[in-house]
C-alpha cells in the first residue's frame, strides 16, 4: 500500500500560516490606519483639568498682573490676555489655536494708523508671538496648519521668568507699617 502523500498534513500547516498572515496583514493594516488617523488629529495634548474652581482665577489675574505683565510691551500684554481670555478663561483649557490672520484683527488695532481698519502687522504679530513664547508665557504645540497654530497658553505658576520674578519682587518688597498700630507687614 502505497504512502499517502502529506500534502494534507503541509496543506494544513500552509493554510494556517498563510490564514496566520493574513490575520497579522489585517492587524498591521489596522494598526497603520489607526496610526495615520492619530497623525492626522491635530497635535494637542490632553487637556488640563477642566474643574479649576473659579476662585482660582481671581488669583492667576492677580499673577498675570504682578507677575508676568510687568515683563511685557504692551503687545505683548495685549496678546497674552486674548490668548488668555480665548483658552483658560473659556473652558479651563490651557491650548487653544490661532491664526496669524485672526491675530492681527482680533486683539487691538495697530498704533501706527488712523485708519477704521488697521490691523496690526504680520511681523508685529510674529514678534509677538516669539515674544510670548520666548519669555514663556506661550507653547507652540504643533505646526501651521489652515486653521492656524495650535499653542499652550501658561499661567505665572507655569513660566520660569514669572517664578524668579515674583521672588525677586517678593525680597525688595519693604515692609509695610501702619505707623498708628505700630503693626507691620512683611
Amino acid at each position: 500500500m502505497p504512502q499517502k502523500p502529506r500534502q494534507s498534513h503541509s496543506c494544513g500547516v500552509k493554510f494556517f500560516q498563510r490564514d496566520s498572515a493574513a490575520t497579522m496583514n489585517q492587524r498591521i493594516a489596522k494598526i497603520r490606519q489607526l496610526l495615520n488617523e492619530l497623525e492626522s488629529e491635530p497635535n494637542a495634548p490632553p487637556a488640563r483639568d477642566r474643574d479649576f474652581s473659579a476662585r482660582e482665577l481671581p488669583l492667576i489675574i492677580q499673577q498675570i498682573v504682578d507677575d508676568l505683565q510687568p515683563q511685557l510691551s504692551p503687545y505683548d500684554a495685549a496678546f497674552y490676555w486674548f490668548l488668555f481670555r480665548h483658552s483658560f478663561a473659556k473652558d479651563g483649557d490651557p491650548h487653544l489655536r490661532v491664526s496669524m490672520r485672526q491675530l492681527r484683527t482680533a486683539v487691538v488695532k495697530s498704533s501706527y494708523s488712523q485708519l477704521d481698519e488697521n490691523p496690526v502687522s504680520l511681523g508685529k504679530v510674529q514678534d509677538t508671538l516669539r515674544a510670548l513664547e520666548t519669555i514663556g508665557a506661550i507653547r507652540k504645540e504643533g505646526e501651521p496648519n489652515r486653521d492656524g497654530t495650535l499653542y499652550q497658553v501658561l499661567i505665572p505658576d507655569e513660566i520660569e521668568a514669572c517664578l524668579k520674578f515674583r521672588a525677586e519682587r517678593m525680597a525688595s518688597d519693604q515692609k509695610f507699617k501702619f505707623p498708628s498700630a505700630g503693626i507691620e507687614i512683611g
